[in-house]
Order: structure tokens, then C-alpha cells, then sequence
């Protein structure tokens, strides 16, 4: 887990890039998921190892244990227009922990939060009808799409409404670097709450991969509902882990010294402000 930090410093300008005035970046600024709601196997924690940065870790699936669903929302829902675009992003990584790759995460937005079924259910398979996922599938049956892919889902359903076979194979769990993962919509100009729908995750070596599908949140019933966002994940015979993760610089002690000297010279300036007031 420690050496999947260590892209998430070197993410921080990648991600800067211009968002949609609607939305939430999880991946420029720092998240505290110690605040979020969690179900199931989800935890949250927050460290500071010393590297110049704290970082907060939310656990969806623990490694090395199968059967798990877990799920973590933020604590305040949002109101979004699907007439003007939107954008969230985050950075995710999933740990090796054996041979059996299984079974994946979604990000999600919902009118109701919770977490749906295990193993192939994703976390999100019994959810609210009125929600829409983006998710990474790492495991198949046949006659599913073969995974690694990435999927738009709907109305608590794993069925996908589009889906896209990365080929990764077991290269999606790189323990070395972590993966940018956005999620983009496009709404269709027609003021009818319909619009395209694009997840795209981003690796440092491994390359760029994109999903899109056409989706109608008035047909979902998410038009006037507030909305929160999350995530969910599951396992079954599979035992990997599902991480989330969130980082900010720590001032090194030379950096503090200089911020209290600009504070205390701040201060100096005030009062003598107030002086030549009288």
C-alpha cells in the first residue's frame, strides 16, 4: 500500500485540470473520509508517515478478506443540473493480495445511500433505483464483458448500459502507482435531463481507458433530488482490497517558520494600521 503513494503527489498537477462548474474533484483538494458515511466492510483512516504529505485512505473492500461489500458516501448531498455539464474525479488503487482478480468498484450517485451485494454485485447491485455508476469491473462470468472493463451502470442494476474491455488483466492492480479515474457528463443541449455520460481512468504507464453511454436521470427519477456521491465495492472468492485515497502537503518545519514569521509581520502591519486610524 505505501508504494502505491507514490503517484498520488505527482497526480495533484494532472489533475488541476479545468473542471465543470458543477461537480466535486476528489483528486485536486484534500478529502477527509473519516467524516463520510460508511457501510458494510468500508473504513476510513487518515496517516501522516512522514513524506511531507497526509493522506486519507478510504478502504471500501479490506485486503485479503472475500465476501465483502462495502461503501462510503459523502455526508452532504449536492444539487445538479443534467442541463449544464458536471465532473468528478478521484484516485483509486486496488492492492494485489492473490492470483483471482475480483470483483470491483463503482463510483456512484444516488438519491439514497447504502450498499447493495457482494461479489459480482459490485457494492451497488440493489441500490436505489434512482442512481447512475460509473464502475471498474475486475472480474467475469462468461458471456459478461471481460475484465478488467469499465461500465456505466443505472437504477441498481450490474447490467451495463455500455462497457468497455480494457485488457489490462491483472496489470489494473499495479502496486507501484495509482490510477486518476474521472467522471464526465455532457448533457445534450435539448433541456430534456438527458446527456452522455463518459469514466475514464488514467495510469501512469499503462495508458488512458474510456467508457460512454447515453443516460436520462429524468427516467432514473434523479431530476429535483438531491444528490450524494460515493463509492462501492465488493469481493467474493477474490479477496482484493479497494482503496480510495485523498492527500495534502505537510509544511516541513522550515516552511512553518516561514508562514508564522508572514503571520507575525501581518499582525505588526495591522496595528500600526489602526494607529494611523486614530
Amino acid at each position: 500500500m505505501k508504494l502505491a503513494r507514490l503517484l498520488l503527489p505527482l497526480a495533484f498537477a494532472a489533475s488541476l485540470s479545468a473542471h465543470a462548474d458543477q461537480g466535486v474533484s476528489l483528486a485536486s483538494g484534500y478529502t477527509d473520509f473519516t467524516t463520510w458515511t460508511l457501510y458494510g466492510s468500508a473504513s476510513a483512516s487518515n496517516t501522516t508517515p512522514g513524506n511531507g504529505f497526509t493522506y486519507s485512505d478510504l478502504i471500501l473492500t479490506p485486503p485479503g478478506s472475500g465476501g465483502m461489500a462495502g461503501a462510503g458516501f459523502a455526508p452532504a448531498a449536492i444539487a445538479l443540473d443534467y442541463n449544464q455539464a458536471f465532473s468528478f474525479d478521484f484516485h483509486f488503487f486496488i492492492p494485489v493480495s492473490q492470483n483471482l482478480r475480483g470483483d470491483g468498484m463503482t463510483f456512484t450517485l444516488t438519491s439514497a445511500t447504502g450498499v447493495g451485494g457482494a461479489g459480482s454485485g459490485l457494492g451497488y447491485d440493489g441500490m436505489s433505483s434512482a442512481s447512475v455508476a460509473f464502475a471498474i469491473d475486475t472480474f467475469h462470468f462468461d458471456g459478461e464483458p471481460v475484465s478488467p472493463s469499465l461500465q456505466i451502470l443505472s437504477g441498481g442494476s450490474t447490467t451495463p448500459l455500455a462497457f468497455t474491455e480494457t485488457g489490462l488483466g491483472d496489470a489494473i492492480r499495479d502496486p507501484n502507482f495509482q490510477w486518476y479515474a474521472s467522471l464526465q457528463y455532457t448533457p445534450s443541449g435539448l433541456g430534456d435531463n438527458t446527456g452522455m455520460m463518459t469514466g475514464t481512468i488514467d495510469h501512469l504507464n499503462l495508458g488512458t481507458f474510456s467508457v460512454s453511454a447515453q443516460v436520462d436521470f429524468d427516467q432514473l427519477g434523479l431530476v429535483g433530488q438531491p444528490v450524494f456521491y460515493g463509492f462501492t465495492a465488493a469481493n467474493g472468492l477474490a479477496t482484493d482490497g479497494h482503496f480510495v485515497t485523498s492527500a495534502m502537503a505537510v509544511p516541513e518545519p522550515g516552511s512553518w517558520a516561514m508562514i508564522l514569521a508572514g503571520l507575525a509581520c501581518l499582525g505588526l502591519l495591522a496595528q500600526r494600521r489602526r494607529a494611523i486610524a486614530r
